[in-house]
Protein backbone atom coordinates (compact mmCIF):
# COMPACT_ATOMS: atom_id res chain seq x y z
CA UNK A 1 0.00 0.00 0.00
CA UNK A 2 2.73 2.64 0.80
CA UNK A 3 4.37 1.97 -2.59
CA UNK A 4 1.01 2.70 -4.15
CA UNK A 5 0.16 6.02 -2.58
CA UNK A 6 4.22 7.00 -3.17
CA UNK A 7 4.17 5.87 -6.85
CA UNK A 8 0.29 7.79 -6.92
CA UNK A 9 1.41 10.90 -5.57
CA UNK A 10 4.66 11.31 -7.86
CA UNK A 11 2.84 10.72 -10.73
CA UNK A 12 -0.09 13.37 -10.20
CA UNK A 13 2.60 15.94 -9.57
CA UNK A 14 4.65 15.04 -12.43
CA UNK A 15 1.65 14.84 -14.50
CA UNK A 16 0.13 18.24 -13.46
CA UNK A 17 3.49 19.85 -14.14
CA UNK A 18 3.96 18.61 -17.39
CA UNK A 19 0.04 19.46 -18.64
CA UNK A 20 1.29 23.07 -16.96
CA UNK A 21 4.07 23.23 -18.87
CA UNK A 22 6.41 23.47 -16.32
CA UNK A 23 8.54 20.63 -17.27
CA UNK A 24 9.15 19.17 -20.03
CA UNK A 25 9.73 15.17 -21.54
CA UNK A 26 13.16 15.18 -21.09
CA UNK A 27 13.73 17.15 -18.70
CA UNK A 28 15.79 16.01 -15.23
CA UNK A 29 13.95 17.35 -11.98
CA UNK A 30 14.28 16.95 -8.29
CA UNK A 31 11.58 16.08 -6.28
CA UNK A 32 11.52 16.57 -2.40
CA UNK A 33 9.23 15.88 0.30
CA UNK A 34 7.85 17.73 3.04
CA UNK A 35 5.58 19.27 5.33
CA UNK A 36 3.69 21.12 2.56
CA UNK A 37 3.84 17.43 0.38
CA UNK A 38 5.70 17.07 -2.93
CA UNK A 39 8.30 19.79 -4.51
CA UNK A 40 9.45 19.27 -8.22
CA UNK A 41 11.75 21.60 -9.11
CA UNK A 42 13.52 21.53 -12.98
CA UNK A 43 17.28 21.07 -13.23
CA UNK A 44 19.35 22.96 -15.57
CA UNK A 45 20.57 20.81 -18.04
CA UNK A 46 24.07 19.37 -17.52
CA UNK A 47 23.32 19.48 -13.72
CA UNK A 48 24.76 16.88 -11.38
CA UNK A 49 22.41 14.38 -10.67
CA UNK A 50 22.92 12.38 -6.96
Amino acid sequence: PLKRVIQKSLQDALAEQLLEGLIKDGDTVEISAGADGLTINERPKGAKVH
